[in-house]
């Protein structure tokens, strides 16, 4: 049997004003193409298909109609729900996809039971725990009084029960499969993109888990919600598959891949990376004013991808002449064999009172909603003690609202969960 482990395609996703429609086109394109070819079995997405929890209508066509070419080919497909999918959206039509052999689990009901999936090929027999991202209210009961560090920790066993509850359940049932985990989470010691992972730390507790927490009994843990390729503890055997585009310029230098699973008399035989191609050239240049100039002007275009540039110009100190040439060089370059997607202008002698970086320009729309709160706890002069403790109770606000948006409405079906 083989698998293939994907995650975070992020339909949707903008890169500041650019679509990035046409990369995962291209990219779904590929995948079809290689599942096809490498004769793969089962595909899993591990969470994140989506960018926002209301998509917008072309990246719902891209959704289904990567699921139509499927149909042929006559592959098993599970699905779980990441933070930034829509439980609801997802699990929509999750009745009529389990008879066309497509598994989606959007959210979890309570059951974990109900996540163990059993995959039957030929002889082989192989069960996945397909694991959605775990919101804390799935975990934990808010209990007056606890400490921040009291919910870190309810989450983090909150996590781990759900995995061994359905360990427990595999061996009780099918006790000589193996078996496949899947999760959208965080792992501790994972290495993220400093972009687009910006707010994991603070979306939910989840940065608490560790690897060693996941209970003994899977044979391979599929995750999902860093966007950088990696394995995670000293086991090879527990993976983030990584994004299989750049989601931003933070990402232009990460290897991206999806990861095949052979699966020989119940053990895994081989664990390898398939890399994606390049659909999209992103460059980021920096430095002052002269050398971005000097850089941009030996930048020639790549006949075959589109290139994208972030350009971060760095003077020492603010003057009307700095931003006159840097609107010149924006408008120098309108139609260069590039594109710039952002421009940024800094100053490092601010004129303005703040101890951080005064940026020229800044959208709001580069921010995290951390990054605001920050700019007004620094603009207040609040420190210490004082300034640990709003920003607890800040992600602790932005998490309710934020999964309040995204509440599942609940579907049942047929508890049956064979894929054969």
């Amino acid at each position: 049997m083989k698998i293939l482990h994907t995650a975070d395609w992020h339909l949707g996703k903008r890169l500041y004003k650019h679509e990035l429609r046409e990369d995962h086109v291209q990219f779904l394109d590929w995948l079809a193409e290689t599942i096809e070819s490498r004769d793969i079995d089962v595909l899993l997405i591990s969470g994140d298909v989506f960018d926002t929890t209301n998509p917008n209508d072309g990246s719902m066509q891209l959704y289904y109609q990567f699921l139509t070419r499927m149909l042929p080919l006559e592959k098993k497909i599970i699905i779980t729900g990441g933070n930034h999918d829509s439980p609801s959206k997802l699990n929509a039509p999750r009745q009529l996809l389990r008879h066309l052999n497509m598994h989606v689990v959007g959210c979890t009901t309570g059951d974990c039971t109900e996540e163990v999936i059993r995959l039957a090929t030929g002889s082989t027999d192989l069960l996945v725990a397909a694991v959605p991202y775990l919101r804390d209210s799935d975990l934990r009961q808010s209990i007056s009084g606890q400490t921040y560090e009291d919910r870190i920790e309810a989450v983090r066993m909150g996590i781990r029960n759900h995995y061994e509850r359905i360990v427990d359940h595999c061996q009780a049932e099918y006790r000589d499969a193996p078996v496949l985990a899947m999760g959208h989470l965080y792992v501790n010691g994972a290495a993220i993109s400093p972009e687009s992972e910006r707010e994991i730390h603070a979306v939910g507790g989840q940065a608490a888990f560790s690897s060693e927490h996941f209970p003994p009994g899977f044979d391979y843990v599929a995750l999902g919600h860093i966007h950088v390729p990696q394995r995670i503890g000293a086991v090879d055997t527990v993976r983030y598959s990584g994004s299989p585009i750049p989601l931003s310029f933070g990402e232009r230098d990460n290897r991206h891949q999806v990861l095949e699973l052979t699966f020989e008399n119940g053990k895994i035989k081989t664990v390898e990376a398939v890399p994606v191609p390049r659909f999209r050239s992103l460059r980021q240049v920096a430095g002052t004013l002269e050398a971005v100039r000097e850089t941009l002007e030996t930048l020639e275009q790549n006949e075959e991808l589109t290139t994208l540039v972030e350009i971060l110009v760095e003077e020492e100190n603010e003057s009307l002449v700095v931003r006159q040439q840097f609107e010149k060089l924006q408008r120098d370059y309108v139609n260069a064999p590039f594109q710039i997607a952002k421009s940024r202008l800094m100053f490092r002698n601010k004129l303005k009172g703040l101890d951080s970086l005064y940026v020229a320009d800044t959208n709001l729309q580069d921010l995290s909603y951390l990054d605001v709160f920050n700019r007004r706890l620094d603009a207040s002069l609040v420190e210490g003690a004082e300034r640990t403790a709003l920003v607890d109770v800040y992600k602790e606000l932005y998490r309710l609202v934020t999964e309040q948006a995204a509440h599942p409405i609940q579907l049942h079906e047929n508890p049956t969960n064979t894929l054969s």
